[in-house]
């Protein structure tokens, strides 16, 4: 936990931590002495000199005083502290995801991104407020009440200061006997959740299927994980709160028992006899909060975990290569650390900066590429040498699984082949700077997510500073201007969560409005028209054809009218180069492609008799 925390922190907030550390352990000293102080004012209540307890008093009021004054102080540098972490926490955390390799987001990575991102917030601002300085006073306190008992009792002083590492084994060995199911049930109940969110979001797909009773989806699976997990956690918490809680009874029957000792034998008087029961039960007063804050704790530590997992995850390699003309205009672009974009800073970042148009197209090159989705996954390519030639438009076609997206994915920088290389412009890819990197391409995937706002900022993720003429020369080439146009609120309608406002044709257009908005010198497109129909294939195909700007541009292709288009085709199977060529050569080669033409022109006239 508190290598976690410390993690998170500012290198600044150092000071602040021994500022807290050592105001922590003065307010632990002036509590202790606040409480043996007891001893010699009731002792000299019952004297001969009564008036000799206002001194006592005196000193009484200037450690309760100290004490509060030191608590307030521990309590601002511990808020101070928490904003820290809720400051330092954010911004790494929105970074961090930016960095991590995609192939790490898998369903459980996801859920555990999802609530350590959640968990940033109110939980991490009262971390040493609520927490972590509630925590280190009640171990601290009972040892230094020890330590104050010696010079009025020695023999009571040292049975105090055994006690101490006996009642902590205790409540370690109930935490240690319940830390398990506490896990159990923390991944139960994240299970759970994201099983209801998925329960929620499918709700077409199951009443179609006719599957809506939660008993029989994922979500029951789910819940009865849960109800099993809370049970084993109840179970395992009952003995190791009898085991603390007969700890505790037991250091109060020998404490208690060495006091009457000590009174018997005339060590010290009943008067001061009765002020130690009053302090012992001061002693074990911290031990019983103690016990109150560990659900807490337990709690803190489950969401530590998370945002550390986060945290040290893989992220994809940056080098500090930069390439002619990209450096500039990507400095001048990104946004400022902290600065809100489009959606806010981390989106705009994610977004990339975009590169001068003037900017020439590269050359692309893959040599001896390999790669695969995973640790010990058959690799989708496995030495693919491939080159794409600045300002070419080349198609890549080839059945499902074949490793055409991936190809894509690997030029944008989304991926990392695992071996051999991906040049632009004759260098390595790995090692040029982050922000060049994603400056250098743009892409149309096949399946685009719009945010929830309006069209306007959708088409703006691009490009956040693009002017008014910019934006509207994108919006007429892929035609969404057709599409403001029908919206009640033009450019400010809002498009709901993942564009669900819109149809799959006009999602699409936007998403390529956006692509041709950022100036990137690679324009990559995924298979853009292959579920769309006739009129919105059209649109899209114009809108990459009409694109002004020199790009190199790379197809993924399932539409012939996107192939005809095409400078060169390039056909692959199994992560590898079939044939590649010119339209017209591959159809007179009657290869591979001639044979996907064929089924293409046949399923294109297919028709559902009645």
């Amino acid at each position: 936990m508190i290598r976690a925390v410390l993690a998170l922190l500012p290198p600044r907030s150092r000071g602040r931590i021994v500022a807290h550390l050592a105001l922590t352990l003065l307010s632990v000293v002036l509590r202790a002495l606040s409480a043996v102080l007891l001893v010699p004012l009731v002792a000299a209540l019952f004297s001969s000199e009564p008036a000799d307890a206002w001194r006592w008093t005196g000193w009484l009021v200037v450690a309760v005083v100290g004490g509060w004054a030191a608590d307030w102080l521990v309590a601002r540098i511990a808020f101070g502290l928490g904003f820290d972490v809720l400051q330092r926490g954010q911004r790494d955390l929105a970074e961090q995801v930016n960095r991590i390799r995609l192939t790490w987001f898998d369903g459980d990575n996801t859920a555990t991104a999802r609530q350590a991102i959640a968990a940033i917030g109110p939980e991490l601002v009262g971390l040493f407020v609520y927490l972590a300085t509630p925590m280190l006073a009640a171990i601290l306190l009972p040892v230094a009440i020890a330590v104050a008992l010696m010079p009025i009792s020695l023999p009571l002083g040292l049975a105090a200061l055994a006690g101490v590492p006996v009642l902590l084994g205790a409540f370690w060995l109930a935490g240690r006997l319940s830390r398990a199911a506490d896990r159990a049930a923390d991944e139960a109940n994240s299970a759970l959740t994201e099983r209801v969110l998925e329960f929620a979001r499918t709700q077409q797909a199951l009443r179609a299927a006719r599957r809506v009773e939660p008993e029989r989806s994922h979500v029951g699976a789910a819940l009865d994980a849960q109800h099993g997990a809370t049970m084993r956690l109840l179970a395992m918490q009952v003995p190791g709160q009898l085991v603390f809680s007969l700890a505790s009874q037991l250091a109060l029957v020998l404490l208690a028992g060495v006091t009457v000792w000590l009174s018997v034998r005339g060590d010290i008087a009943a008067p001061e006899a009765v002020a130690l029961i009053a302090v012992i039960a001061r002693y074990l007063e911290p031990f019983t909060a103690l016990a109150g804050i560990a659900a807490g704790m337990e709690g803190s530590l489950a969401m530590l975990r998370r945002v550390r997992t986060v945290l040290e995850a893989p992220v994809t390699a940056s080098g500090s290569a930069t390439l002619p003309g990209v450096e500039a205009a990507a400095a001048a672009n990104a946004p400022e650390s902290g600065s809100a974009g489009t959606f806010g800073g981390a989106d705009a970042v994610a977004a990339g900066a975009p590169v001068a148009p003037d900017l020439a197209p590269p050359r692309v090159e893959l040599r001896g590429v390999r790669f695969g989705y995973g640790e010990g996954s058959e690799p989708v390519l496995d030495g693919l040498d491939l080159v794409f030639e600045p300002g070419s438009t080349t198609a890549i076609v080839g059945p499902s699984g074949s490793g055409k997206s991936t190809i894509l994915t690997l030029i944008a920088g989304l991926h990392q082949p695992i071996d051999g290389t991906v040049e632009i412009a004759g260098v390595d890819a790995a090692q040029l700077d982050a922000g060049v990197r994603r400056a250098l391409s743009t892409v149309v995937f096949q399946q685009p997510y719009l945010f929830d706002a309006s069209v306007r900022e959708n088409v703006l993720v691009g490009d956040p500073d693009a002017d008014a003429s910019r934006l509207e020369a994108a919006a007429a080439l892929a035609r969404v201007d057709g599409i403001v146009e029908r919206l009640p609120d033009g450019w400010g309608s809002r498009v709901g969560e993942a564009g669900s406002a819109l149809s799959g044709g006009e999602r699409q257009r936007v998403s390529i409005a956006r692509a041709l908005l950022k100036p990137a010198p690679v324009l990559l497109v995924d298979e853009a028209t292959s579920a769309l129909d006739t009129e919105n294939e059209a649109a899209v195909a114009a809108a990459l054809s009409g694109d002004p700007i020199p790009r190199t541009r790379v197809i993924v292709a399932h539409r012939l009218s996107s192939i005809r288009a095409a400078d060169r085709v390039v056909f692959i199977d199994d992560g590898r180069v079939v044939e590649q060529g010119s339209y017209d050569e591959l159809l007179a080669a009657g290869g591979r492609f001639a044979e996907f033409h064929a089924q293409q022109h046949a399923a294109a006239g297919w028709r559902i008799g009645g």
